[in-house]
């Protein structure tokens, strides 16, 4: 079976996370996966054959594969469609960010265009949609009025899990809380927010430490006191098997995006065992927190500190739960529901 990825941007972030772990899962599997984006800002890894096509190349392009898998990208879509090659797609839906945080009014323009208008003659045409929660089902629904099949992102291969490095963990020993968060360095994640969170739990307890991918942006603008400083540790991008190592020294994961369509660093943080305690919004992080029972929402500072309590002392209880709820998200296991879907895709 040969398989043409599509998607927008291949640039740093969850989104070329799961094409890479998903392609590679597709390839164990004897699958031939091509991976097609308009805009690359990041080399990929070598197990990734990466290739930048305009959208008239990608229509061209996928005459010649068995299956054509596209991941939220309107102008690919969009070539297809017109093209009438529609019976061998697939079409994920990764949700979307409300407008109200899309920087720029020529931005906010086209993606009201694309949401309300465009995408609405295109996806009614096509067979096979799937989405990555039910929450971004739901946007499918109310949308465009459409169903879809619910095929969550993989969040994690869990044997690299399966030893957490310790060292770390012993380093901060001298901290508690330790919080972790990896995503700072994207607005739309909250790290305006994580900074004003993690100055609610210090003033509670005093030796908490925050240690972010990003933070660093957000330190600058808030012109912190050193009080706060030297609690914080800033960390730059780095792969995920280093990644990994932080995920497991914290006592938890404190998110605060202002919208997640999927939640990939829940799921990351549930495979290390450590809970997360997040922001209370309307979107998949609901269904990860409730469904696990390995963490909690929060509506206000109040909710927060009761939260930080809990965990601490009952981390070894909510620890369990979270691995145990990770386990559905491992990448052997949702990328069998894809060739599943995929021999569907054939068969008809």
């Amino acid at each position: 079976m040969r398989v043409l990825m599509g998607l927008g941007y291949y640039e740093p972030g969850g989104f070329a996370t799961v094409i890479n772990m998903l392609s590679k899962y597709l390839m164990n599997n004897g699958i031939n996966v091509v991976v097609a984006a308009r805009v690359v800002r990041m080399r990929a890894p070598d197990h990734v054959n990466l290739v930048k096509l305009t959208p008239e190349e990608f229509a061209k392009e996928a005459e010649h594969y068995d299956v054509v898998h596209i991941h939220t990208s309107y102008p690919y879509t969009n070539a297809l469609v017109k093209r009438g090659l529609t019976t061998n797609l697939v079409f994920t839906w990764h949700g979307y960010a409300p407008l109200i945080y899309v920087p720029g009014i020529i931005n906010k323009i086209t993606g009201l265009y694309i949401k309300h208008i465009a995408y609405k003659s295109l996806i009614p045409r096509i067979k096979f949609i799937t989405a990555i929660s039910n929450y971004a089902r739901e946007q499918l629904r109310k949308l465009y009025g459409v169903d879809s099949i619910v095929i969550p992102n993989g969040g994690v291969n869990l044997s690299q899990f399966s030893e957490c490095n310790t060292a770390l963990r012993d380093k901060y020993a001298g901290h508690r809380p330790v919080i972790f968060n990896a995503t700072a360095y994207n607005n739309l994640k909250g790290g305006d927010l994580l900074i004003k969170f993690f100055k609610v739990i210090k003033r509670r307890f005093p030796k908490t430490l925050l240690i972010a991918v990003g933070i660093h942006n957000y330190i600058n603008k808030n012109k912190l006191s050193n009080m706060y400083m030297r609690d914080i540790v800033s960390l730059s991008l780095m792969p995920f098997n280093e990644l990994i190592k932080y995920y497991c020294a914290a006592d938890f994961y404190l998110l605060t995006s202002r919208i997640e369509s999927f939640g990939l660093p829940i799921i990351e943080s549930f495979a290390a065992g450590t809970p997360v305690i997040a922001l209370d919004r309307p979107d998949a992080r609901r269904e990860h927190i409730l469904n696990s029972g390995a963490g909690f929402l929060f509506k206000n500072e109040e909710e927060l500190l009761r939260a930080v309590e809990e965990v601490m002392n009952n981390r070894d209880y909510y620890s369990r739960r979270a691995i145990e709820y990770a386990k559905g998200f491992d990448w052997s296991v949702i990328t069998q529901r894809y060739i599943e879907l995929y021999k569907k895709v054939l068969g008809e």
